[in-house]
């Protein structure tokens, strides 16, 4: 209650009508911790030790809003600001440039309106024990297309635990260029089945630049599932893109997630990605990850990871994680603390 009367009084500075919001809700992470990496692909780079924020999940701050419009129909909106711990800053891709968009939900589905995580973001996400982030993050070798500009979204209801989301960009990577020449069109698809222990999901994406020639349309097909045996949550994840006309690259992982007592959790991967390129040997990358989190709270926990890579014939993978690059080395570890609100 106490978030929804800040949200208001602040929405309140902005505009009086903001007032009409029947429900207005502040949200945000907030992450920081310790960074080491090493074994930089590059010979005579020394190791690196660095205060990080944003290891685990990326800090933001974000307003959600909901209003019933009546017959079943609702109106929303999302605006969420991505910043640093470490030094204080703002993203410097724009001020709502994590999420922005607005909503119009019912009995059909919901469609959504502006920048968005793509279906493979999402789907990939919910795969990877480590959640997109930390060192131990698929998305080290995983090549995924994470939000997208000027997009129009659809969600099914579930349909026995299936929903199917539908996506279509105008321009993928900013505003529209005039005459809508070299815009990046894209289209995507993404049925999730959900029941039980069982999460099975599918994911098929294409990339094209509009009116430019010769112009090959990139395509991504993912698949992934968890099953969770109580034991433990084991996941598996598989991908296929097409990097140029003449390379395609295939990415694959397996983990899996340990409940250690009432409060924590072991994580583990591994993840190995092939570039098929003609003439030269293919490049190819490996990574193994172990991970540690405990729930403080609901909300607060603590968080430790660590990976290795190995590359092969000219491939250069390097350790990052949720906000931080990893600038060429092999190998990666984050110690940390994230609240979320």
């Amino acid at each position: 209650m106490q978030k929804k009367l800040i949200a208001l009084a602040v929405a309140g500075l902005v505009s009086a009508p903001a007032f009409a919001q029947s429900n207005v809700t502040i949200y945000g992470v907030v992450d920081m911790g310790v960074s080491h990496r090493s074994d930089n692909v590059l010979s005579g780079v020394k190791s690196q030790t660095a205060v990080n924020s944003g290891q685990q999940s990326g800090n933001r701050l974000g307003f959600r809003g909901t209003e019933d419009l009546g017959n079943g129909l609702k109106a929303g909106f999302v605006l969420e600001q991505g910043f640093t711990v470490d030094d204080g800053q703002s993203r410097t891709d724009g001020v709502w440039s994590r999420q922005s968009f607005l909503t119009l939900s019912g009995g059909f589905g919901t469609v959504a309106f502006g920048r968005q995580y793509s279906p493979q973001f999402n789907m990939v996400a919910a795969i990877d024990p480590f959640g997109t982030g930390t060192v131990g993050e698929v998305n080290n070798l995983y090549t995924l297309d994470t939000r997208l500009d000027n997009t129009v979204a659809y969600v099914s209801p579930s349909f026995s635990g299936l929903t199917v989301t539908v996506a279509h960009s105008t321009n993928a990577a900013g505003q529209e260029n005039a005459g809508n020449v070299g815009d990046t069109r894209v289209w995507a698809i993404s049925p999730v089945y959900s029941n039980g222990p069982l999460m099975v999901a599918l994911n098929y994406h294409q990339l094209k630049a509009n009116k430019v020639t010769p112009n090959p349309t990139l395509k991504v097909w993912d698949l992934g599932a968890t099953y969770d045996f109580g034991v433990a949550k084991v996941a598996a994840l598989y991908g296929k893109r097409d990097v140029s006309a003449t390379i395609d690259r295939t990415t694959w992982m397996v983990g899996a997630t340990v409940p250690v007592g009432a409060a924590g959790a072991v994580l583990a991967s591994y993840t190995r990605a092939e570039n098929d390129v003609p003439v030269v040997a293919d490049p190819r990358s490996s990574q193994w990850a172990l991970g540690y989190t405990h729930n403080l709270s609901k909300r607060t926990n603590l968080y430790a990871a660590y990976a290795d890579i190995s590359n092969k014939n000219g491939a250069a993978a390097s350790v990052g994680d949720a906000s931080n690059g990893g600038a060429g080395y092999q190998q990666g570890m984050n110690v940390g603390l994230r609240h979320r609100f």
